[in-house]
């Protein structure tokens, strides 16, 4: 347990745990090992009835209860969820009353000061990152163990020998106080504003990973305009996709400097997919192993789940879940992967502020049959093109998921392809985007 938070621990007994989800969860195990006897309340903006998965005896706080728990100066340390803002009032008035917050990811830091940590982040393309990074590495011989937003929170697990993969999302990111060995952004678009309070905030929060300590290695997407821009105010940046040097995607094929690198065994598809391979082979470049700046053999990667994830029908239609798209950007790239089909476009999901104006103005361009919207910002998108000129496509609007796969499957043809690409978050009819998906391809498989 690291000395500053031992120390309240030892002292104290009013600590807090804020969301449980995954991330409480493990925090909660993590202060349990540490202090056996240490009473910890469990505070949760759900109304307090709602109290399923709770340890048994924990003290619980929820709903409108929780701010005045926080302000009132109930706890000494709080352990903070990634889901809860950092930007919340109750949080600004609770650090004034002298209430210390953290994270899991903190806590994890503390605990691991000695490991050599390579952090993962960026609006999209994180978590495919750092998976091959995780694959590659293990493939040269190097122990190394991938943890944080891709699936396994970090706390209560122990490093790599070697490294340690970190996938981080800005909400992990915001309130971190420590950096790492190697920090890889893949890109950086408009997204969390309502987490964050704005978008600038939100580039502010994503990269800090990349200042927090002066001998980091900062290595970043100059394809990406928006964090080329962003990203040039943290010192010294090792690129990869400038054209200049290093690894780069050129017409569909991955490069070192002039020369082609052998890729083998490589199932995703896309150039944004082939950007994320030259992220991941610029830092096993940059760690010495020179070899991949030649060849590099993926046969053995398992392409991860909700990512142009493909189901041929029987009928010949072509059902593909891309439920992480949560961006207009990434629902551009999915297009692009088809752009010689046709298209069933599922199109919204959770109201995000998101601006659609160029995204929709770009839909034209590919051979789209039917745009499906989605709740709940499907009607904002509607109004959007339907204030502009009358669309080269139909568009439908159903009730749910489940009615918009029912009107796809009656227009689909052999080599059409149903395309769920929502470019908006999934939360408010799903819990998340993986359900979301798998949703998605239960419909659409299901004997008509």
């Amino acid at each position: 347990m690291p000395r500053r938070y031992l120390r309240i621990l030892n002292q104290h007994n009013r600590v807090a745990i804020w969301g449980f989800g995954k991330e409480g969860k493990a925090a909660y195990a993590f202060l349990r090992a540490a202090r056996p006897d240490l009473f910890i309340t469990i505070l949760t903006d759900d109304s307090p009835a709602s109290s399923d998965g709770m340890p048994p005896g924990a003290r619980m706080i929820g709903g409108r209860d929780v701010s005045a728990a926080l302000i009132g100066g109930e706890f000494d340390l709080v352990v903070k969820s990634p889901g809860v803002s950092l930007y919340r009032d109750e949080i600004a008035k609770s650090k004034q009353a002298g209430v210390a917050f953290t994270s899991t990811t903190n806590l994890w830091f503390d605990q691991n000061s000695g490991a050599k940590i390579i952090v993962v982040t960026g609006t999209k393309g994180k978590t495919t990152t750092a998976s091959l990074l995780h694959f590659m590495l293990q493939q040269r011989g190097f122990d190394t163990t991938l943890l944080g937003n891709v699936g396994k929170p970090a706390l209560g697990q122990a490093p790599g020998r070697d490294y340690t993969i970190l996938e981080l999302s800005s909400y992990q990111i915001a309130d971190l106080q420590y950096g790492p060995h190697i920090a890889v952004v893949t890109s950086l678009f408009p997204e969390h504003a309502p987490w964050h309070g704005s978008v600038e905030q939100y580039y502010a929060d994503k990269l800090r990973i990349l200042s927090l300590d002066a001998e980091t290695i900062a290595i970043c997407n100059h394809a990406n305009a928006n964090l080329r821009d962003h990203a040039r105010r943290h010192g010294v940046i090792r690129w990869y996709n400038d054209h200049k040097n290093g690894f780069r995607v050129q017409d569909g094929t991955l490069m070192f400097g002039d020369a082609i690198v052998e890729v083998e065994g490589f199932q995703l598809k896309g150039d944004h997919n082939l950007s994320n391979l030259a992220g991941a082979c610029a830092v096993v470049e940059t760690l010495g192993e020179t070899s991949v700046c030649s060849s590099v053999n993926l046969s053995g990667f398992t392409p991860l789940p909700h990512r142009l994830e493909e189901h041929q029908l029987d009928n010949g239609v072509l059902c593909v879940d891309d439920s992480i798209s949560t961006t207009p950007e990434s629902t551009l790239a999915a297009l692009e992967v088809y752009a010689n089909d046709e298209i069933i476009l599922f199109l919204g999901g959770a109201e995000r502020g998101q601006d659609y104006t160029q995204f929709l103005n770009k839909l034209e361009h590919f051979n789209i049959r039917c745009l499906i919207l989605l709740h709940q910002n499907g009607r904002r998108i509607f109004e959007e093109i339907s204030a502009t000129e009358r669309p080269p496509f139909e568009i439908v609007a159903p009730t749910d998921l489940a009615r918009a796969v029912i009107e796809a499957r009656a227009r689909a043809k052999a080599g059409t392809v149903m395309l769920l690409s929502p470019a908006a978050p999934s939360f408010g009819e799903f819990k998340n985007f993986e359900e979301r998906g798998e949703l998605f391809v239960q419909y659409c498989t299901a004997p008509v």
